[in-house]
């Protein structure tokens, strides 16, 4: 009999280790993800704070070569450096300046707008940008459409557009947006863009919070030939603009009209084109890249230049940037 107490004794000693080994171990758990989540949010916050440094260095250079130039930007200026980078406490910040007006503002496209019947010429100008991306002429004018009717306010169709009625028929269905876009992604909402056709914008298109369109052709890239084309309603093969870009003076051209002045353009009617033309911006976009610890986190900041200074307008975390060709 006492031997057999012992063993129920001893059992019960075994159950109540082995119940304390399974405690401690859930409670070991417990600590190391709640440590690593610790590490984790103090990752972001520092590197949110550096982004917050990188976004001032970054206004100071623009300011600055505002301040050298103020009616003109070029690819020459002290922001358009390929990339910069610096340490930080724990990582490191990688970041780049961009011209926010080197590409079609999406939110432009109904710009001077009339009526139902009428094609805005910004409007044309994107679906001659679709041509030149080798999209079908048709397929061109149902997407220019359809992006006219994401944008207005109203729930009547142009002509080869979609409202809500098109986009209810989607799986999942979802309502048209009647208003400016927040981010160029949302042109995968868009009937008729597919991820082949959006990857191609990419390099082209943007989104600023307002509906004028003026394009920088002092910042514009040797590679968005075909929205300098489309610019003039035409295409890359008719009118030679990768040798007009190549041949664009280093610190740019002094005014539109001495880009309008350079040859082929001097040859041809640009007087629609004119009102879109710029050779100064006043949007800039900050693309950072920030290392803190074991993290990697993205960060693109819109600055626009407003009452003698650089504002920061928009934030946006952890997103793809836009490529550039």
């Amino acid at each position: 009999m006492k031997l057999r107490e012992q063993g129920v004794a001893l059992l019960v000693v075994l159950l109540i280790l082995s119940l304390m080994v399974t405690i401690a171990a859930v409670i070991a758990e417990r600590n190391g993800r709640t440590f690593l989540r610790t590490v984790a949010q103090l990752d972001q916050l520092q590197a949110k704070w550096d982004g917050y440094t990188a976004e001032t260095i970054a206004k100071q250079i623009l300011q600055r070569s505002r301040q050298e130039s103020p009616r003109k930007t070029h690819l020459a200026q002290n922001w358009a450096q390929s990339e910069r980078q610096f340490e930080t406490r724990g990582g490191d910040v990688r970041g780049q300046i961009v011209d926010a007006q080197a590409c079609f503002n999406l939110n432009a496209i109904n710009y001077g707008v009339v009526d139902l019947t009428s094609i805005p010429y910004a409007a044309r100008i994107f679906q001659q940008l679709l041509i030149n991306l080798q999209v079908e002429l048709l397929q061109a004018r149902q997407v220019t459409a359809a992006l006219r009717d994401w944008i207005d306010r109203d729930d009547k169709p142009v002509r080869g557009g979609a409202e809500d009625e098109v986009y209810m028929g989607m799986e999942p269905p979802y309502l048209a947006a009647n208003q400016p876009m927040q981010d160029v992604s949302e042109l995968r909402l868009i009937r008729g863009i597919d991820a082949r056709l959006y990857r191609k914008l990419l390099p082209y298109v943007c989104v600023l919070p307002t509906s004028d369109l003026s394009v920088n052709v002092n910042t514009l890239l040797d590679s968005q030939a075909p929205l300098l084309a489309a610019l003039f309603l035409t295409k890359p093969d008719s009118l030679p603009v990768t040798e007009l870009l190549q041949r664009r003076p280093r610190t740019g051209w002094e005014s539109v009209a001495a880009f309008l002045d350079a040859p082929p353009l001097k040859d041809i009617d640009t007087s629609a084109a004119m009102p879109v033309l710029a050779v100064s911006s006043n949007y800039f976009l900050v693309r950072l890249h920030v290392r803190s610890g074991e993290h990697l986190f993205s960060q693109q900041t819109l600055m626009q230049w407003r009452e003698e200074r650089f504002r920061i307008i928009q934030r946006q975390y952890g997103l793809t940037m836009r490529e550039v060709p």
